[in-house]
C-alpha cells in the first residue's frame, strides 16, 4: 500500500497538540501551586538582578568612599555600607549574578556527566554497570562539601575550580535516578520495538528512554541549584571560593563577621540573600516535583 503524506502530517500535528496539552497541563498545575508561584517570583528577581546589575544598583560593586565607613541602612544606602565605604546592595545585587551562574554552570556539568553515567550503566548492565555505580557509591560515601573542599584544595581557588569542584560533587545523584529511570524503562514494549525496526542504542538512549526520564532530572537540577549556591558560599567563606573584591555572599559573610557585633547590617543581608536564594529554589523545585508527577494529575 503506498504511503499516505496527509496521514504522517496529520499524525505529527496530532502528537505535537498532545505535548503542548501535556506541557499546558503541568504549567496549570504549577501555577496553582502557591508556594511554587512564590519561589519562581523570588527566583524571577534574582535572576533580574543577575542580568540588569548595573541598571538595579546604584554604585558599583568596587566603588570606595573610607568617608562612609559603616553607614547604616538608609535611603542613600538600602543596605547600609561595609567596612571600605563600599554599598552592600549593589555588593548584593552584583553577588547574584557570581552565585546564579556558579549555580547554573556546575549544576548544567554535572547533569550532563551523570546523566550519561546513569544512562550507559543502566541500559547496557554487567561489568560496566557494577565498575560505574561502584565509582558513584565512592563518591556518595563523602559528604559532597568535603569533596567538595578536597578538589577545590587540589585545584586551588577561583570561579572555575569552584565550579568544577560543585559540579562534580553532584555528579553522582544525577547518575543514580537516571540509571532507576533507565531499569524501568529498557524492557518495556515500545524499546523492543524500536530494537525490532532495527534502532540503535544511541537512537533508543537519545529518543526513547532519556525523554521519559526528563522529569526527575528537571526537578533534581532545580533543588540542586539551591544546594550549589550554597556550597559555593560555603567554601566562598572559609576562602576557597571567590577572591576579593569580586562581591560573592559567601566571602561578604566572611568578611564582615569581624563587625557582626557593633554594624550587624554587614552580614545580615548577605546571609539573607543566600537564605531566600536557597528557599525560593526549594520552592519551585518541590512545585516542579508535585506538578511533573502523572500520579497528581487529577
Amino acid at each position: 500500500m503506498p504511503n499516505n503524506p496527509g496521514s504522517k502530517e496529520s499524525s505529527k500535528e496530532s502528537v505535537m497538540v498532545s505535548k503542548r496539552n501535556q506541557w499546558g497541563d503541568i504549567a496549570g498545575r504549577l501555577v496553582k501551586n502557591q508556594a511554587a508561584v512564590v519561589g519562581f517570583v523570588i527566583v524571577a528577581l534574582f535572576v533580574l538582578c543577575a542580568l540588569f546589575p548595573r541598571w538595579i544598583a546604584p554604585y558599583g560593586y568596587d566603588d570606595q568612599d573610607l568617608a562612609k565607613q559603616f553607614v547604616k541602612p538608609c535611603a542613600e544606602h538600602l543596605f547600609g555600607t561595609d567596612d571600605y565605604g563600599r554599598d552592600i546592595f549593589s555588593r548584593v545585587v552584583y553577588g547574584s549574578r557570581i552565585s546564579l551562574s556558579i549555580g547554573l554552570v556546575s549544576i548544567s556539568f554535572s547533569c550532563v556527566v551523570g546523566v550519561l553515567i546513569g544512562c550507559v550503566a543502566g541500559y547496557y548492565g554487567n561489568v560496566l554497570d557494577n565498575t560505574l555505580m561502584r565509582l558513584m557509591d565512592i563518591m556518595l560515601a563523602m559528604p559532597s562539601i568535603l569533596l567538595a573542599i578536597a578538589i577545590v584544595s587540589a585545584l586551588g581557588a577561583g570561579l572555575r575550580n569552584l565550579v568544577i569542584a560543585i559540579g562534580i560533587s553532584t555528579i553522582p545523584q544525577y547518575a543514580r535516578i537516571v540509571r532507576a529511570s533507565v531499569l524501568s524503562i529498557k524492557d518495556q514494549e515500545f524499546i523492543e520495538a524500536a530494537r525490532c525496526i532495527g534502532a540503535s542504542d544511541w537512537r533508543i538512549l537519545m529518543r526513547h528512554i532519556l525523554p521519559n526520564c526528563m522529569a526527575p532530572i528537571i526537578v533534581q537540577a532545580t533543588m540542586n541549584i539551591a544546594i550549589a549556591i550554597l556550597s559555593a558560599a560555603s567554601l566562598s567563606f572559609i576562602g576557597l571560593g571567590i577572591a576579593p573584591p569580586t562581591p560573592e555572599w559567601g566571602a561578604m559573610l566572611s568578611a564582615g563577621r569581624a563587625y557582626l557585633r557593633n554594624h550587624w547590617f554587614i552580614v545580615i543581608f548577605p546571609g539573607a540573600a543566600i537564605m531566600l536564594s536557597v528557599f525560593a529554589f526549594n520552592l519551585f523545585g518541590d512545585g516542579l516535583r508535585d506538578a511533573l508527577d502523572p500520579r497528581l494529575k487529577s
